[in-house]
């Protein structure tokens, strides 16, 4: 032993010395940080952070990861929670999920692409591109097909389990091109994602390339979507996550086996939140689309008798509570939810994504994880009004005009460090939930709460004092005002 210190000392500790000085004259030129540079977004992301946690605890979700982009540029990326349970695999910025129907926004890029080379015509028949598809008693357009205005059904029964591989794009047509349209194409509005699979039979007879092909060569290589890639159940996938559900009574499980090969346009992609946000923020920038082609993607569809539908072609379009124009898209998959949002005029892009089947995305979840980020405050603390609505008030909900809800407010704390909770009953049908709040906000003249259900869904209110109450408006699955007095 003592040999062996003896050799150290005088052998591989001088050594060490040698390896480890620094010139004076370096050392003197150096400057060292104190303290890690500002962060713009710091804020913002604490409090993403902290709703993110509210949400996967409320929800019971294994894992889940965000990411946000600004002006062309990823600003935060992060996963939490478990992509696999059994072996506490941890969810990594690089873990590929299951995206569902945000699939379409990606298909909807390569039709974009075709129609800019004059090479599909939305107008025309389908079966221009689809020779094998079945007329029907009324002909059916690309356009409607991507607007779900064609008549083709959705899903039925358990078909959302398929769990058979198909070889090619077209044999996955087999599964519904026989059946009656369900009504006269451009009459009614009609959620299809079947009609989303013959769109990717479009694509491949006005490109002459198998669909996946044309999408990695035109669509994710151009755009270096490099974690974007078809869910295929025979291949190996680096990073790819287990899938989920949650039980009626709480408990979570490992989702069935599905094959989504027959869906790939419709639903059958993985990605990340880092991804999606690229692919998003590309639409937002010079390069990839042409202005006149965006429009024609992100104007509102009208059905014969002119009523907007709320979708252009592969995405969602309206505008939020403040007026500002966002287009979306959400993804339901056995095994995972995603939510893809862009505040076009703004430059910011938010995607969420879960490996749940009952996963809590949604526009509203998104919307209020993205809020910090259009409007971050001035310093890392959030500003304060000297409008004070602690205390328990009785609510009345409206929306649409109409009284629908009863809630009851207990707040505790101050304006922007407000705690408490809030319950709610549906007149209608006797309905009820109970909802934490996560976050307050204080503006001048409002104060923003945020509120986590005990499913993982986000409620966004804005209160002001009303005399001895309260009065503002919320968001959560729609839009409303309410009228509170002191309990």
């Amino acid at each position: 032993m003592r040999l062996r210190l003896y050799l150290f000392a005088t052998v591989f500790a001088p050594l060490l010395a040698f390896s480890f000085s620094w010139p004076e004259e370096i050392l003197a030129q150096t400057s060292y940080a104190t303290a890690p540079a500002p962060h713009r977004f710091a804020y913002a992301i604490e409090q993403a952070r902290t709703l993110v946690n509210a949400i996967m605890e409320a929800s019971g979700t294994p894992g889940m990861s965000v990411a946000v982009g600004v002006d062309g540029r990823v600003v935060w990326s992060e996963g939490f929670g478990y992509a696999d349970v059994e072996n506490r695999s941890p969810v990594l910025e690089a873990t590929r999920f299951r995206i569902g129907s945000v699939s379409k926004p990606l298909t909807a890029a390569a039709l974009a692409q075709l129609l800019e080379a004059g090479r599909v015509d939305l107008d025309a028949p389908v079966q221009r591109y689809v020779p094998s598809f079945p007329e029907k008693r009324w002909p059916i357009t690309t356009r409607q097909l991507a607007g779900h205005l064609s008549g083709i059904r959705h899903y039925n029964g358990d078909e959302f389990l398929n769990g058979r591989r198909y070889d090619t794009v077209v044999e996955g047509l087999e599964i519904f091109q026989d059946d009656t349209l369900l009504f006269e194409p451009g009459a009614r509005y009609s959620y299809s994602s079947y009609a989303w699979n013959l769109i990717s039979a479009v694509v491949e007879g006005a490109s002459g390339e198998d669909f996946l092909t044309y999408m990695q060569e035109n669509v994710f290589r151009p755009l270096e979507l490099e974690a974007t890639v078809a869910d295929h159940t025979d291949s190996i996938i680096p990073h790819r996550t287990r899938y989920y559900q949650r039980q009626p009574d709480g408990r979570v499980l490992n989702a069935p086996y599905v094959d989504n090969s027959y869906k790939w346009a419709g639903g059958g992609f993985l990605s990340t939140p880092a991804d999606l946000v690229r692919f998003g923020m590309a639409h937002m920038h010079d390069g990839f689309l042409n202005p006149e082609t965006l429009t024609t993607l992100w104007t509102s569809q009208r059905t014969r008798d002119g009523e907007e539908t709320g979708y252009g072609i592969g995405w969602r379009v309206g505008t939020d509570r403040e007026g500002r124009r966002i287009v979306s898209h959400g993804g339901g998959s056995v095994g995972g939810t995603t939510f893809l949002l862009l505040f076009p005029d703004d430059g910011l892009a938010i995607a969420t994504v879960g490996n749940m089947s009952q996963a809590p995305n949604s526009l509203t979840n998104a919307w209020a994880l993205a809020d910090g980020f259009l409007n971050p405050p001035a310093d890392e603390a959030a500003p304060i009004s000297p409008t004070d609505v602690s205390g328990s008030f009785r609510c009345t909900v409206t929306a649409r005009g109409e009284d629908f809800a009863t809630q009851t407010f207990k707040l505790g704390g101050e304006p922007g460090e407000y705690w408490g909770w809030s319950e709610w009953e549906i007149l209608e049908d006797g309905q009820s939930g109970r909802e934490r709040v996560v976050a307050s906000y204080a503006d001048p003249e409002q104060i923003r709460i945020i509120t986590v259900g005990e499913r993982g869904y986000v409620s966004y209110y804005w209160l002001r004092a009303d005399g001895d109450g309260l009065s503002g408006e919320w968001l959560s699955g729609g839009r409303g005002e309410m009228s509170c007095t002191k309990a």
